[in-house]
């Protein structure tokens, strides 16, 4: 797997660079900027915050738009749910986060991680998970346990879509950078 989905720093325009100010890094790894905490709404309509899993658990937080999930990024969530198992292992967490309210939702939810509800898409606009319309759309964002963001992807990226391998790897790569999770070798 490449390292070069966030893109080296210095040779970005100021256009390109505002673009990224909510959430992107610039070099591979560690961005230094952080998945913010948020009060969300679970499909029961209870609150959902992300901060319940730091610093135990590395994020999987795969952002929806507020439209029906289009071809990718279902494939993405069934690879992901496949390979469920395999990211607990990496001490992973998937979580969806959809632009919607419970009552927009009609589809039943299957899979085995957590949804929550970005109402209103403040989160969505906060993480430049937007479409360049400014509507809310489909990010991933790959975390670690202290919700310093490692990888971005969008649907206008290159390496979209990615895939649940992708997304195992990077795990593996954000748990060997982890000091106070892993013994130094001897």
């Amino acid at each position: 797997m490449s390292r070069s989905i966030i893109p080296a720093g210095g040779d970005m325009s100021d256009d390109e660079d505002a673009g990224l100010d909510a959430g992107h890094g610039r070099s591979p790894g560690a961005t230094g900027r952080l998945f913010p905490d948020a009060k969300l709404v679970t499909p029961a309509s209870g609150l959902f915050s992300l901060d319940r899993y730091r610093p135990l658990r590395n994020l999987v937080v795969l952002m929806l738009g507020s439209g029906p999930i289009v071809a990718p990024t279902a494939r993405l969530l069934r690879q992901l749910a496949v390979a469920h198992v395999e990211i607990e292992a990496e001490d992973g967490q998937i979580v969806v986060i959809a632009a919607n309210t419970p009552a927009q939702w009609r589809a039943g939810w299957p899979y085995a991680f957590p949804l929550a509800f970005d109402v209103g898409a403040t989160l969505h606009r906060r993480m430049a998970a937007v479409d360049s319309a400014g509507r809310p759309d489909v990010a991933l964002f790959i975390t670690d346990r202290f919700r310093e963001i490692f990888a971005v992807l969008r649907p206008r990226d290159a390496r979209w879509p990615t895939s649940a391998r992708d997304v195992i790897e990077w795990l593996t790569f954000i748990n060997i950078q982890c000091p106070e999770c892993n013994p130094p070798e001897a």
